[in-house]
């Protein structure tokens, strides 16, 4: 069986046709999904090079990912692998080819990451910059983009792509989510992004679809947030009864007891039908922060021995996310910069 790119289309124009030519020359296997684009836009459907699976109305980009991914489970089971991307032309089909290569070599998840070159969209640069941040503070893992559309996947994660919460541009950060819990090694490649007139064919609300991201996101990732305020609420007991001397210990402690926390219940509450595997990354993340923490709140206690350890906690806290954030950014650039040099 060739390997299968899927392309997800609403209201395409003829440069899907174009596209799909190319692949099928490339020989790739093409699962163009019309995600409702209605009887307008028949004539596009019925001269690409493709199979095409039609959605009834509308659902969103991840309905149509989920939906042919379903498809592939259950009619080409042969496959090997499935590379998805933009049915508007922004992704190269030299670079659909090197993510093929990649999953070749063993890969088995592949993330394309966008260049920072040319002139970029306002709304595109706001959005991936604020996806980084959010992203890096609830995972700890730093990607220079996560929200590129072009990825590739071994066909074994089929098993689980359906699962992820999201069925707009929502899911494909739940499933880059549920990757990094399963502690999937995951491949980056740099590409050139490709902005035609301004990004204007994109379907992408810079405002709803944010929200989407956030709010789908953020409900895979609650334990987080709860497992946060487990630790508010473990320095505020200890600064209530034991004052500010003992903040050496029980900073660090606070941040271990939420740690195991929130790494029980998302083994076996959130990801218990996926293969969790992200409890030592979690832990180990955890200790890092929490010293840098620890370091800063000595620093406040040096300058104002009768500050509130509540407040040099918390600002500890704000003061400590951007720092891990660039700490990584800093990390990924370098590596980054030597493969490029290779």
């Amino acid at each position: 069986m060739k390997d299968i790119v899927v392309i997800p289309a609403y209201q395409p124009d003829c440069k899907l046709i174009e596209i799909t030519e190319e692949l099928d020359r490339k020989g790739f296997f093409v699962l163009v999904v019309d995600d409702g684009s209605g009887e307008k836009y028949s004539d596009i459907f019925s001269n690409v090079r493709a199979e095409v699976v039609t959605m009834p109305k509308n659902s969103g980009k991840g309905a149509a990912l989920k939906k042919a991914f379903s498809v592939i489970r259950d009619k080409y089971n042969d496959c090997e692998c499935i590379i998805t991307c933009d049915a508007d032309g922004q992704h190269r089909i030299e670079d659909i080819v090197r993510v093929q290569s990649e999953l070749h070599r063993d890969a088995g998840f592949v993330l394309t990451v966008r260049r920072r070159t040319g002139k970029i969209p306002f709304r595109s640069r706001i959005g991936n910059d604020l996806s980084k941040l959010v992203y890096t503070t609830l995972t700890g893992h730093y990607f220079s983009d996560n929200q590129s559309g072009l990825r590739g996947f071994r066909s074994e994660h089929l098993s689980w792509l359906t699962l992820p919460n999201g069925d707009k541009y929502d899911y494909e950060m739940n499933m880059l989510y549920y990757a990094d819990k399963q502690s999937i090694p995951i491949t980056t490649i740099p590409i050139d992004a490709i902005y035609i007139d301004g990004n204007s064919s994109s379907h992408f609300d810079p405002l709803l679809d944010t929200l989407r991201i956030y709010r789908c996101l953020f409900s895979s990732a609650w334990v987080s947030f709860v497992s946060a305020f487990l630790c508010e609420l473990i320095v505020l007991f200890a600064w209530t009864f034991l004052g500010n001397d003992l903040f050496y210990i029980t900073v660090p402690s606070a941040g271990i007891i939420s740690a195991f926390f929130c790494v029980i219940i998302n083994r076996f509450a959130v990801f218990k039908k996926v293969k969790y595997a992200d409890g030592r990354r979690t832990i180990i993340f955890s200790i890092l922060r929490f010293a840098l923490y620890t370091l800063l709140c000595t620093i406040f206690y040096l300058l104002i021995p009768q500050f509130p350890l509540v407040l040099s906690f918390n600002s500890s806290v704000l003061l400590g996310v951007p720092i891990v954030y660039y700490i990584h950014s800093g990390l990924h650039y370098a590596t980054y910069h030597d493969v490029n040099k290779e």
